[in-house]
């Protein structure tokens, strides 16, 4: 157990520890993606060096409060995400009106047969806004068949996973399927009319994961950029999609810092959407962050539709002479020369 132990301590030390350096290496980066796991790991590390280490309590206790300091830094950033602590875009007040939306983020995983199951879902569920990611040719013929329901669209389907499907019930204008960083991973943007007449900045996204061979400047420069343009814009505006990365992730809050935005998980929940096959190692890859013109009305992990995603459904108020956020804060000259320079690394 000595060995085991002192192991398992090494890996929490090392998991804890490299993602403090600042570095878009995919083998550092991915241990941003378990910190709840790792958290977990070390309240076993603290038990079994207490218990099983025979040191001299001169070593033991610096080891003791070493790992404690690690537990206490790998919670604070998932405590975030639980009801303990304050939620920071508010439920709405109001009624649903003319006004409100619904969208249903899903990545259907291009090799999932189970399409009928997927659309039986949607049918279900009956969203106003319907983003797709990962559809290939034929994922993209079989969904055709909600054309009838969804009456505007963008499609963008492609063979390399990183395919995007945008169907709508609310008219779609100035649409385009941009490729801001690769050729071969488009995003979407689009401005969507509300009933009202008013009409919102839409983008949806679907940056790759730090995986080997890989580093993460280019996911990072996506949303970076999807970033710049939303403060230049300053209009009422969504980004949603499969972004490959978790919310308390330094890119993720650097992302809604810079562009304003918040996240509806924030004192609610984990929302975790991938993956279906591993529950131990879930993570909320799937997001749906907005500018501080809406009020939530609900926020839903669907039902499980053969995808090794599972679908996020959002309902959404536009309120714009609401308070609808709570501790939004701005980047400051430091987090602004970081963004600057992650966008000219993944350029």
């Amino acid at each position: 157990m000595r060995i085991l132990t002192l192991l398992i301590c090494a890996i929490v030390l090392i998991t804890t520890g490299l993602p403090l350096i600042n570095s878009a290496e995919w083998w550092i980066r991915i241990f941003d993606f378990p910190r709840f796991q790792i958290a977990i790991l070390t309240v076993v590390a603290i038990i079994l060096a207490f218990v099983f280490l025979k040191f001299k309590w001169a070593y033991k206790i610096p080891l003791l409060v070493i790992l404690a300091v690690c537990l206490i830094y790998q919670i604070q950033f998932v405590l975030v995400y639980t009801p303990l602590y304050n939620t920071q875009a508010k439920d709405s007040n109001k009624q649903r009106g003319e006004n409100s939306f619904s969208l249903l983020v899903s990545n259907v995983r291009m090799e999932n047969e189970e399409k009928e199951r997927f659309q039986e879902l949607v049918k279900k569920v009956n969203p106003d806004v319907l983003l797709i990611t990962e559809p290939d040719k034929a994922w993209s013929a079989a969904v055709s068949k909600l054309d009838v329901d969804f009456p505007y669209s963008i499609k963008h389907p492609l063979e390399n996973s990183y395919g995007m499907i945008l169907l709508s019930k609310l008219p779609l204008t100035e649409s385009a399927v941009n490729f801001l960083v690769k050729d071969s991973i488009p995003s979407i943007f689009t401005k969507i009319t509300l009933p009202s007449g008013i009409k919102i900045d839409f983008y949806g996204v679907h940056p790759e994961p730090p995986k080997p061979g890989t580093d993460t400047y280019e996911r990072d420069t996506e949303l970076l950029l999807i970033g710049e343009k939303i403060r230049d814009s300053k209009n009422p505006t969504l980004v949603a999609g499969d972004l490959n990365d978790v919310g308390w992730s330094v890119t993720s809050k650097l992302f809604r810092k810079y562009s304003r935005l918040v996240d509806p998980r924030q004192g609610r929940g984990f929302f975790n959407t991938y993956s279906v096959m591993t529950p131990m190692f879930r993570y909320p890859l799937d997001h749906i962050f907005y500018s501080k013109e809406f009020g939530l009305l609900s926020l839903e992990k669907l039902e499980d539709v053969g995808s090794d995603h599972y679908p996020i459904f959002i309902s959404l108020n536009y309120e714009p002479d609401e308070d609808n956020t709570e501790g939004l804060k701005d980047t400051n000259a430091v987090e602004e020369e970081e963004v600057e320079e992650k966008i000219e690394a993944g350029n």
